[in-house]
């Protein structure tokens, strides 16, 4: 009786036991996932891993679809939707993007509404309350109320929401991609507002930067003229965008005066507690057929932005009766974004115009629900903003807003330097503007003149737009809604109290600067000034001019180009900074050097300035520039509680021009020094970064800038790191260690458009599909795709096409 009850014991124990293992589990621990779920052999993270030969060929109804369908991938999983209406083709081109890519979606839109600390805890709190007081959401709801006041955009979005959400709400636990997995969350229905929050969360990277508040400081902090000499509103010899020379048209709109001194906000060193900007960097050009083989002109566009997994870009075709569009979309919203149809192409980089003011907001008597305006006591609006952190309580944050717009920072969320004034930010991206409607019209334009009708609607982000047709003509035009400002308006802080410092007019968009066909033959855009002098409206932007300088060196030269000539200029690594200052820099070298630092000297003396991904001389190079950058400015900023410094190009030009400027001497050190003592120092500190560099084997350049090409969630296992990619910030093809090269597209316009393309990652967003990041090594190699347009109608099988998706109403 004894081991009989023994027996019992021991048998309920063991399933007492296992009863509570499967129960804990089965429950998620703080932040971490039920591990049994994420282990579970049919239904966990194993599902994500997809057979390499994997078919998914498929017939198949969905409610909703108005007319059949039919979808085909080629042999790089590309979708060519065939629709028969407009509804019909967004509705499939949501469910194909959520199919392939919804977790990113979810993510970014999480992102730009401010709702990361609901799936990722406490650690994102901060980001969220930056998201929410720039007025994300807020400019979100205006752009909407435009979309879906419009019919074509409302067609556009509300079939588009429904399709992803057809695709949602056939989902299975197990067939959640993995990161819902992982951080243990599901996917919510998808709401118009998620791809209006989706379009400003692009106009936020392409505009959000900005230097109000640190230039304010220093402006305060340093004697006008060195503030003059190191900041200048323009960079001297610049090339831009709109060739010099463009005679523009006569201003409709007045010359305005600049108020006085009133109008700017002032601190003090007390408001604060205590490099510039490299930027989104982008290339763009377009070469008229008088300058290639063929005698058509030839588009090629490569926008730089961050480099992560799932890609920013998804490749699609799109075809419905009066369009019939191939290019790049994004995840979550309608529509193709960089791309040509049968009689034009087009792409974008970024225009630097500055289109972001802040202003200083004083309230009435410390009270904090007044403040004064135009000598005006104004109620400001508040906005509650309820943050829901995971495993924690919810944080309320109210955010106020004035006639400006939301106050971004107060005493309650500090800004840059732990500046506790109340400033609010006004931001063309707060306003309804409705870029979808620009991308319907562009998808569809068949001619200059639609293109121009197009891309009035493009208000915000401003971008540069290059154009090629059929017909052989090529333009640029830099494009957005810009307000018309006085002389310095908005390069400072301004007084929130002063009227005049208010935003007023708008430029019209016809006025906006543009170039048809110049006389040179070609136009290039590459973040640089956009115009010269002769413009008749002021403004102010963060221009970058290297790659400028290298593009139109090498498209002032071109003659019989070709498509593959283009290959080569979109992924040349020649470095113009290096070209031009590296002779000085060695010298004023010491003519004696050691064993150890002539070695390296030799190896520079001998470098032809193209940043390879093997070279040691780049390496060398880029760690010199980087520390005799940190020593000229260190000692003459420490006391400015914000790090701007001068520009790359405003520094490169003061060691060529002036090589006995008062800021080559270290204020700190009693003895005067030069610039060859500042060259010598930097030098000895590289050759001591090399010795490190040389320990760990990381001495080739691609090694040591390492390029990764990250998770959206930071997930090592499943982003890619050392990038054998050459190039940096100042080379053409600009892949730095997590920006670059986003889609790199040539078109060769003709009777037939041929083009090729390629960006780094692949169509699938699941990490385990072969699909996932296929195209990585092709990208970095600098090899293209040739694009399959696809013209057979529903027929057999077009060549290149490997699955075949056939849709029927249901």
């Amino acid at each position: 009786m004894k081991y009989l009850f023994m027996r019992i014991f021991a048998g309920l124990f063991v399933c007492a036991l296992t009863i509570t293992f499967i129960f804990f589990l089965d429950k998620p621990l703080g932040n971490m996932p039920a591990i049994g779920k994420l282990l579970d052999p049919i239904k966990g993270c194993w599902v994500a891993a997809e057979p390499v030969n994997k078919n998914i060929d498929a017939s198949f109804g969905l409610p909703g679809l108005q007319q059949e369908a039919i979808v085909w991938f080629d042999e790089r999983l590309v979708a060519h939707i065939q629709a028969a209406n407009d509804h019909d083709l967004y509705f499939i081109q949501g469910y194909i993007h959520a199919y392939f890519r919804l977790w990113q979606m979810d993510m970014e839109t999480r992102a730009a509404a401010g709702r990361i600390s609901e799936v990722a805890g406490e650690k994102a709190l901060t980001f969220d309350r930056t998201q929410r007081r720039k007025g994300m959401v807020y400019g979100a709801e205006n752009s909407l109320t435009a979309m879906e006041s419009e019919p074509h955009t409302k067609t556009m979005i509300d079939a588009y929401t429904a399709g992803v959400n057809k695709y949602i709400s056939s989902l299975r636990y197990w067939e959640l991609p993995i990161e819902y997995k992982l951080m243990n969350f599901k996917p919510e229905q998808w709401t118009n507002i998620k791809t209006a929050l989706l379009l400003k969360y692009m106009a936020d990277d392409l505009t959000g930067y900005s230097e109000d508040i640190p230039l304010t400081i220093l402006r305060d902090s340093l004697p006008s003229s060195d503030f003059n000499l190191l900041f200048p509103e323009k960079i001297a010899e610049a090339t831009p965008v709109i060739p010099t020379g463009t005679v523009f048209a006569k201003p409709s709109l007045p010359a305005l005066q600049t108020p006085n001194d009133t109008v700017w906000a002032h601190f003090k060193m007390s408001d604060f507690t205590m490099s510039r900007a490299e930027g989104v960097g982008s290339n763009s050009w377009a070469i008229s057929g008088i300058n290639t083989s063929n005698g058509w002109p030839i588009l090629c566009n490569d926008p730089h932005l961050a480099l992560n997994l799932p890609s920013l870009w998804y490749e699609v075709q799109l075809t419905a009766p009066g369009i019939d569009v191939y290019g790049v979309s994004l995840p979550g919203a309608p529509g193709v974004i960089i791309g040509f149809n049968d009689n034009i192409a087009w792409g974008f980089t970024n225009n630097y115009r500055d289109v972001k003011d802040h202003y200083l907001i004083k309230p009435v008597n410390n009270n904090n629900k007044m403040y004064w305006y135009a000598g005006r006591q104004m109620s400001f609006s508040e906005r509650i903003e309820h943050i829901q952190i995971k495993g924690q309580a919810d944080f309320t944050d109210t955010v106020k807003y004035t006639i400006h717009g939301p106050v971004m920072y107060d005493e309650n969320f500090e800004g840059p330097g732990g500046l506790k004034k109340a400033i609010a930010v006004c931001w063309t991206g707060h306003q309804a503007t409705n870029e979808l409607l620009s991308i319907y019209c562009l998808n569809r334009a068949n001619d200059y003149a639609a293109f121009t009708d197009a891309i009035i609607h493009f208000e915000c982000p401003g971008q540069n737009m290059v154009y090629a047709d059929r017909v052989g003509n090529i333009a640029m035009w830099g494009q957005g809604k810009f307000v018309h400002k006085w002389k310095g308006q908005g390069r400072f802080v301004m007084n929130g109290a002063d009227s005049s410092a208010s935003w007023k007019d708008y430029i019209p968009m016809h006025e906006n600067p543009h170039v048809l066909n110049p006389p040179c033959g070609y136009v290039s855009s590459a973040n640089q000034e956009t115009t010269d002098s002769t413009y008749p409206y002021w403004y102010i932007g963060y221009f970058k001019e290297f790659r400028a300088w290298r593009i139109n060196s090498l498209l002032s030269s071109l003659k019989h180009a070709t498509v593959q000539d283009m290959f080569r200029l979109q992924n040349d690594t020649y470095s113009i900074l290096a070209a031009s200052v590296l002779p000085d820099m060695l010298n004023y070298l010491p003519v004696s050097l050691t064993e150890d630092e002539m070695k390296y000297y030799e190896e520079l003396k001998k470098w032809d300035y193209y940043l390879r991904p093997t070279s040691i001389a780049a390496t060398i190079f880029q760690i010199w520039w980087e520390k005799l950058y940190q020593n000229i400015w260190q000692d003459n900023f420490e006391h400015i509680p914000v790090k701007i410094w001068p520009s790359n190009e405003r520094t490169m030009q003061l060691i060529k021009r002036d090589s006995s400027s008062k800021f080559f001497n270290n204020w700190k050190t009693l003895a005067v020094e030069h610039l060859r003592d500042v060259v010598s120092l930097s030098y000895i500190e590289t050759i001591d970064s090399i010795y490190k560099l040389e320990k760990g084997n990381k001495t080739e350049w691609y090694k040591a800038k390492n390029t990764a090409i990250t998770h959206l969630a930071k997930l090592q296992a499943f982003s890619f790191n050392e990038i054998k990619i050459g190039g940096w910030g100042n080379a053409i093809n600009a892949a730095t260690n997590d920006h670059g090269p986003s889609w790199r597209m040539v078109v060769q316009a003709g009777n037939e458009m041929d083009a090729y393309g390629i960006y780094p990652g692949g169509q699938s967003g699941n990490p385990g599909s072969k699909y996932y990041s296929d195209f990585i090594a092709d990208w970095a190699q600098g090899k293209y795709y040739h694009l399959h347009i696809l013209k057979e109608k529903n027929r057999g099988k077009p060549k290149n096409m490997k699955y075949k998706w056939e849709i029927k109403v249901q």
